[in-house]
């Protein structure tokens, strides 16, 4: 019992900094994804082409001479897919374990 109440909070203190650490190199991860994605956005927007599509897609302009169509539904369609962005948000919402969720009981961790 003695041994129980003595290691419990050093056993609690290392659990909560494990799965904060485990947490922050999850994020890490996903920042580090959407970097890349952005710095390969970033390269293609350096090209004519790049340029080209953001012109097209964004701003809807169009070559002299071209004709533009708009197709539209009488019903919504789904929503677009999600950016890069999205990648970050979900970091907070993975799936845990059993094992981890009760562990997250136990000592307390809040996520």
């Amino acid at each position: 019992m003695l041994a129980t109440w003595v290691l419990y909070p050093v056993m609690r203190i290392e659990y909560q900094q494990q799965r904060q650490k485990q947490t922050l190199e999850e994020r890490l991860e996903a920042l580090r994804e959407r970097n890349e994605a952005l710095r390969k956005q970033a390269q293609r927007l350096q090209t004519p082409e790049g340029v080209e599509e953001v012109a097209r897609e964004s701003l809807g302009l169009t070559r002299p001479g071209e004709q533009v169509y708009i197709v539209t539904d009488e019903e919504p369609t789904a929503a677009p897919a999600p950016d890069v962005s999205e990648k970050t948000r979900s970091v907070q919402a993975e799936d845990t374990s059993p094992v981890t969720a009760i562990l997250d009981l136990f000592f307390g961790v809040k996520r």
